[in-house]
């Protein structure tokens, strides 16, 4: 591979998702999954979580409870037993559409806590 594919396959990305946290978000205690740069797989047992991953992600970018298919209100996402439910993305925000990266640095963090008690 020459050096200018290798390079464009290597370069800074903004937007990017590098790693979800999940804690009582559905069917998952704890899960943390750290992505690759390019295409990833989530692979798994049939029930074993991976579709609350995608749900997660639709919560963290402001996605309606509805507009998910699988509950009707945010609170619904929060396993069975707990109080509250987190979800923490971390966006890439590197390279030349970076967004402020002087204000943001090299990762945005989003992270939306669903609580059972309305502060």
């Amino acid at each position: 591979m020459n050096d200018h594919i290798s390079s464009v396959f290597h370069c800074p990305m903004a937007g990017v998702v590098k790693r979800i946290r999940l804690e009582n978000f559905m069917c998952h205690s704890h899960l943390e999954i750290e992505l690759g740069d390019s295409v990833n797989f989530i692979t798994g047992q049939n029930g074993s979580g991976k579709s609350v991953i995608l749900t997660a992600l639709c919560v963290a970018f402001g996605c309606r409870a509805k507009g998910t298919q699988r509950a009707s209100t945010l609170k619904d996402f929060i396993k069975t037993g707990c109080s509250y439910a987190n979800v923490h993305v971390e966006i890439k925000n590197e390279g030349e559409d970076a967004l402020k990266p002087e204000i943001y640095g090299d990762v945005i963090i989003i992270e939306h806590r669903i609580s059972e008690i309305k502060l």
